[in-house]
């Protein structure tokens, strides 16, 4: 018995065992080629968004050729994009301010095949898929790889810092810049770092950030790309010249986009377009023109004859302060208001003769007290007290009488006068408004004069734009009837 059940039992393993190997070799053989297949189903335009820019790789998120790529590619400000059908010009327009973000080039044309920028970033853990161009044995082609969102952090890099997410797949040399996709083939990310395992893409944030400020725009110009160094005496003329003259700046920029490109930091660039003498101006799509040496012949070069010059915007005279209307005041009257006089003061007492008694009433009295102190007299007794305290009396109620009889009468006091239409205030006591002007002109000049000297020292070629401008100041103090102090 304990043999036959150890036989079922192996029998009863072997099959289970078989039956899950079968499983297992089953589910790999179905998953290949639904992996395949998905790859294969891929939407061709997002396939096809995945571009090459220099050594890196990127990603059109507009159909008018809106590229973007990572930051530490350092590419320069003309770049050449290699979509899958065709390579094109692309020009740098914006650049993340942080350590590590997006870089976005603006393709020359139209009509590109895009992927459009995710609404909301994925969850952790949900798969995410990367396309790129790895250079795999001396040639780059496209590969794409997908995993799990693994986490979001914040990266140090180059001494700055940057937030990332990280998925659990790795990635290859040339990738850098490359899409990261949602499941809805949006774009999430862009490639920065990777490891044997794992691979660090910019944030969702920075990405849709990038696309946000370039996407809204205003309507693209041609490019003009100026191709210059700074060894070359025509090429910093014209550089001059367009930072001083209004008229040439007005009209290159009415027409074009100007980029200027300094052929020693980026002979890539120079090469790409064919450049064998500088300054050269270059339109995409249209003939080089070459040389330097004044704005007229460049802008005839150019196409930009006389008849696309700018209408100066004329000066409208300030328009004429109407008076109001209704009852006017009256003249002043020249006549002098009547002037009422002031009462005549009351004579005042004679007081000659009451003083002349109140001296002697007080000479009798020290000397009565005097006789009484050396014993001449009998003073001491009731009489003499009597007639002290009576002199010491009539003093006193004199002198109280007399300091207010002696008082001056109240000063007498005009009523204010009534304003009215006939009888108007002085013209003196009117201060007219422009009594404040000097200070605030002052001020300003101050700082005016201050501006200008720091300008000068900074910008030695701005001098001519400086007179410019205070020449339209001029004629725009003159049509409102002010003139400008020294």
């Amino acid at each position: 018995m304990i043999l036959i059940s150890f036989i079922v039992s192996l029998c009863v393993y072997g099959i289970a065992l078989v039956a899950t190997f079968l499983k297992t070799i089953w589910n790999r053989l179905m998953v290949v080629p639904l992996v395949l297949a998905l790859g294969a189903t891929a939407p061709a335009a997002v396939k096809d968004s995945v571009v090459m820019v220099g050594d890196c790789s990127g990603v059109c998120v507009d159909p008018c050729g809106l590229v973007l790529t990572a930051k530490h590619c350092d590419h320069p400000p003309v770049v050449a994009v290699k979509f899958k059908d065709r390579e094109v010009t692309a020009r740098r327009v914006y650049v993340s301010p942080e350590a590590e973000g997006p870089v976005m080039f603006d393709c020359d044309g139209e009509g590109f095949p895009f992927a459009r920028v995710a609404e909301k970033v994925p969850d952790v853990g949900d798969t995410v898929w990367s396309y790129g161009y790895p250079d795999t044995t001396g040639e780059r082609q496209l590969r794409w790889i997908r995993g799990p969102l693994l986490r979001c952090s914040t990266f140090e890099f180059q001494g700055g810092k940057f937030k990332g997410n990280v998925t659990g797949f790795p990635t290859r040399p040339g990738w850098s810049g490359g899409p990261l996709f949602t499941r809805d083939s949006e774009v999430c990310g862009l490639l920065n770092s990777s490891d044997d395992r794992t691979s660090v893409f910019i944030s969702f944030g920075a990405t849709r950030e990038a696309f946000n400020t370039c996407r809204n725009r205003p309507q693209n110009k041609p490019t003009l790309y100026v191709f210059g160094s700074p060894n070359c005496g025509p090429c910093q003329k014209f550089k001059q010249h367009y930072a001083e003259q209004t008229v040439l700046r007005q009209r290159l920029d009415a027409a074009y986009a100007v980029t200027y490109i300094d052929i020693d930091v980026y002979p890539a660039a120079a090469e790409q377009f064919g450049i064998q003498q500088v300054p050269a101006f270059v339109v995409p799509g249209q003939p080089a023109v070459t040389g330097y040496e004044n704005p007229d012949e460049l802008l005839k070069k150019l196409g930009l004859d006389d008849d696309e010059k700018p209408e100066v915007p004329a000066i409208v005279p300030p328009p004429a302060v109407e008076k109001p209307k209704g009852p006017q005041p009256a003249e002043p009257s020249s006549e002098k208001p009547a002037v009422t006089p002031a009462p005549a003061a009351e004579p005042k007492p004679d007081r000659m003769l009451s003083d002349k008694i109140d001296a002697a009433a007080g000479i009798a009295q020290t000397a009565v007290t005097i006789a009484t102190w050396l014993g001449v007299t009998g003073a001491t007794g009731g009489t003499g007290g009597l007639i002290l305290g009576g002199i010491a009396l009539w003093r006193t109620l004199r002198r109280r009488k007399g300091s207010i009889t002696a008082r001056d009468p109240p000063a007498h006091s005009n009523a204010p006068p009534v304003v009215t239409v006939e009888n108007p205030p002085p013209p003196q006591a009117i201060v007219p408004e422009t009594r404040f002007a000097p200070y605030e002109r002052d001020t300003f000049a101050e700082a005016f004069a201050w501006a200008e000297t720091e300008l000068v020292r900074k910008y030695p070629g701005s001098v001519s734009t400086l007179e410019t401008m205070k020449g339209l100041i001029d004629q725009f103090l003159s049509a409102k009837g002010i003139k400008r102090g020294p």
